[in-house]
């Protein structure tokens, strides 16, 4: 009997161990859901450029416009635009479905950089009369990929980075997406 109870003791401190120790994991996996919105292909500070590539002066504002709004946001972004750089910008009428598309090279260090490209045929099919503002919206949205916000953030609060947002409407970064840069960046 003592050799039973002494086993059942031991397979009871296994147990609760055990069950400890995933608590722990999953209160850790909680922790981070919080923090969902990060997006690992940003750029590894807030400081960087970006080279335009065939685009026209219209879309050549949409991208001075695109910096100066997270310029001025007050993350201490420091965007600078069409200049010699390995990232680029550039907008054509792409066969697709999206309104822009951001892709991030190299790892997250120093030699890391990105191409964003516009779709200008699908925001002119989806946008009326409010191309423009679209355009900004979309523009400013993937360079807010540049600086490490992922796209749909786990919150109610209006965000640039929400393909529902009401793109005529938020062409800047929105309080939630500025305090996700600071925290990010801290």
């Amino acid at each position: 009997m003592e050799i039973s109870l002494r086993s059942l003791t031991t397979r009871t401190a296994v147990s609760t161990a055990s069950c400890v120790a995933l608590s722990a994991v999953l209160t850790m996996n909680s922790a981070s859901v919080a923090h969902a919105d990060y997006f690992s292909g940003g750029m590894p500070n807030r400081s960087f450029k970006i080279q335009a590539v065939a685009v026209n002066s219209t879309w050549m504002n949409h991208l001075r416009n695109a910096t100066n709004n997270w310029n001025s946001a007050g993350v201490g972004a420091s965007i600078k635009y069409n200049v010699p750089s390995k990232s680029t910008f550039t907008a054509g009428p792409y066969f697709r479905s999206w309104y822009g598309l951001y892709t991030g090279y190299d790892s997250r260090g120093p030699k890391r950089y990105f191409e964003i490209t516009v779709n200008s045929k699908k925001l002119s099919e989806d946008a009326g009369s409010k191309l423009s503002a679209w355009s900004l919206s979309t523009s400013t949205h993937e360079i807010g990929h540049a600086l490490s916000l992922s796209d749909n953030p786990k919150t109610t609060k209006a965000s640039l980075m929400k393909h529902s947002r009401d793109r005529a409407k938020i062409q800047k970064p929105q309080a939630y997406d500025k305090a996700e840069v600071t925290r990010i960046y801290k």
